[in-house]
């Protein structure tokens, strides 16, 4: 056995595991593309400054930060939102509003655990240039679609408005400057409870007396009506879009620096512990950063590897529907070209190319959980007619190519 394995908190995904990830991948993009949004990809890395830009040097701790062989500083990027920005940033006269989607890989310098690699995987929105709350409503019906699509079904929002809760710290007392430090300790509430944010906001040097309010505050849910309008318009229009499924939660609040007002995060029944599959939400000052102008903009990232969790019951098969069987060597040309057919008609198809006999073909067919084999001997090849066995029933028909193929498609 070789001593060799991927470097910690990554791994191999193999075959069978890419047909279920492909397939996810392939629902969502169809969703996306369905609102009329266009797929993006960006480097894998990007320069340092870029990164710490917004999130400071200290990032450089949390990212996979190095120089390259000319000295410069770069970073993999770890969330997509930034490149997007810089994407923008630097090109001012694409019309607006800008529909941007991606399916990608990311990497953060995390402590692996569980739900949680140094490699992951994340598709995601920007819709940049509307500050109306349209914009956030059809982030919201984006990720509905796309979770309906790959078959998760009984799932709700959870949203707020990161306004709201600066109001909240405003009113306990807390100094702004302290108030990205209370967003982080906030956002790990459901994961730490009450006692271990109080116990991180504590660290940043905020009175006891001032986190107590500010809990009792979000706990309370008293807040002022006109404060409360914001999410209620983005709830209106969402639900006009057909989402039933949306809560008013004020300690929601995401824990990047960025997010200006409206976030929000997704939850399915059943899955509470996996945390928010889905979350995003508006950042209108971030692309400003960059370019020095002010651009509304709001989107979501939804994390596959949570996705794939909760959907990893589900069967897989092999990426070839049909194994053509060869029942000797002097087949083998037939074969060829039946195979060749098959494939130019769509058809994923696999031959042998190993010398196996007819039962050893059979039994890799099973094992693989190929759906169908074509069996050709010379009879076959003689009438013109060939053995289709649906390998799940075992049960087989004498069929011509032109059959076999409209019923493989």
């Amino acid at each position: 056995m070789s001593k060799f394995q991927p470097p910690r908190g990554t791994r191999d995904f193999l075959p069978h595991d890419m047909i279920r990830r492909r397939a996810v991948f392939e629902k969502i993009r169809q969703v996306f593309e369905s609102y009329g949004y266009g797929e993006v990809c960006t480097p894998a890395f990007e320069d340092f400054e870029l990164l710490a830009k917004k999130s400071g040097p200290d990032i450089e701790e949390e990212i996979y930060a190095f120089k390259d062989k000319g000295g410069r500083k770069l970073g993999l990027r770890f969330d997509p939102t930034v490149p997007v920005c810089r994407i923008v940033a630097s090109n001012p006269s694409i019309a607006k509003p800008i529909k941007f989607y991606y399916i990608t890989n990311m990497w953060r310098y995390d402590r692996p655990g569980a739900g949680r690699w140094r490699e992951f995987w994340q598709a995601g929105v920007e819709l940049i240039g509307s500050a109306k709350p349209e914009a956030d409503a059809e982030i919201l019906a984006l990720v509905y679609d796309s979770l309906l699509a790959v078959g998760i079904k009984n799932f709700y929002f959870k949203i707020s408005s990161r306004n709201i809760i600066e109001n909240l710290i405003k009113k306990a007392g807390i100094p702004a400057k302290k108030k990205f430090d209370v967003f982080r300790a906030i956002d790990k509430l459901d994961k730490i409870g009450e006692d271990g944010v109080k116990k991180e906001i504590k660290g940043y040097e905020i009175p006891a007396k001032a986190i107590n309010k500010f809990l009792e505050l979000i706990k309370s849910k008293k807040v002022a009506r006109d404060e409360l309008k914001e999410l209620e318009t983005i709830r209106d229009s969402a639900e006009k879009m057909g989402i039933d499924n949306i809560k008013i939660d004020c300690s929601i609040v995401r824990g990047i620096d960025y997010y200006t007002g409206f976030v929000f995060e997704t939850f399915v029944r059943g899955f509470e512990n996996l945390g928010s599959v889905a979350s995003g939400g508006r950042y209108d000052s971030l692309i400003g950063i960059y370019s020095g102008r002010e651009t509304p903009a709001t989107g979501f990232g939804i994390g596959i590897e949570r996705l794939m969790e909760i959907l990893k019951s589900e069967k897989t098969s092999s990426i070839a529907k049909v194994f053509v069987v060869s029942v000797n060597e002097d087949v083998k040309k037939q074969v060829t070209g039946i195979a060749k057919k098959l494939r130019q008609n769509g058809i994923n198809t696999e031959t042998e190319i190993t010398g196996r006999d007819l039962r050893k073909q059979l039994d890799y067919t099973n094992r693989r959980q190929i759906p169908y084999a074509v069996i050709v001997g010379p009879r076959e090849i003689k009438a013109r007619k060939f053995k289709l066995r649906d390998m799940g029933t075992g049960k087989e028909n004498s069929l011509s190519m032109d059959k076999i193929m409209k019923k493989l498609k």
